[in-house]
């Protein structure tokens, strides 16, 4: 299989989005990375939820699943959806001592400033639109690098709809990782792979795998 991480999207195998069911199911079944999606409630609470929390009862708690990764070999990807959660995130993260097992996601290039002051010891993905067309001029090319370096951000995660080879070949060749979502269908899994990104992010990680081991 080629060198790159799978990523369990929230309700793999199967499970209901953003739960503790999916997190332990993920878990079981050995995946790479688990990803969650991360709010926080008006009481302070940080949750799991992909929408914005109404009610202080929505949303599972997401200390419960540091404490359920910690023992295990997989990674958490933090899909953030608001930054003002940051900081206490950062003392979970800390009181867990996980900052070497999660990263972030869903971090634009606004969100910058708060990833570094909220969540300092976190690695985060810029969350970005590459244009597949634009990808083969020069300039475009040195505008993309100079983003990622003012950033600090590890790579890029997109879409795997705005992806290409040269953007990959562009990001390794200058120290940049590439993460691919949401990859669920064959076809796009078969030309994911192709493009050698470091981690691919689907609801059917024991389907990528087979395909990638098939290749």
């Amino acid at each position: 299989m080629s060198n790159f991480t799978i990523t369990a999207h929230s309700g793999a195998y199967n499970t209901t989005d953003n739960t503790m069911e999916y997190v332990n199911t993920a878990i079981k079944n050995k995946a790479d990375i688990i990803e969650i999606d991360v709010r926080q409630r008006s009481d302070g609470t940080v949750a799991m939820a992909h929408d914005r929390i109404i009610s202080n009862s929505q949303g599972e708690e997401v200390e419960p699943v540091l404490k359920a990764v910690k023992n295990t070999n997989a990674l958490i990807n933090l899909d953030i959806k608001e930054t003002n959660l940051l900081p206490q995130l950062n003392t979970m993260i800390e009181k867990y001592d996980m900052a070497d097992r999660v990263f972030m996601t869903g971090i634009e290039a606004k969100d910058v400033p708060a990833a570094k002051s909220g969540c300092p010891c976190v690695k985060y993905y810029l969350n970005y639109k590459p244009s597949k067309i634009l990808i083969n001029s020069k300039s475009y090319c040195t505008k993309l690098l100079s983003l990622l370096k003012s950033t600090g951000a590890v790579g890029i995660n997109c879409n795997y709809l705005f992806s290409t080879k040269e953007l990959s070949a562009l990001l390794h060749s200058n120290g940049y990782k590439l993460s691919l979502w949401t990859v669920d269908y064959e076809s796009a899994i078969k030309k994911a792979i192709a493009q050698q990104p470091d981690n691919i992010t689907t609801h059917f990680p024991d389907k990528v795998k087979a395909i990638a081991e098939s290749m």
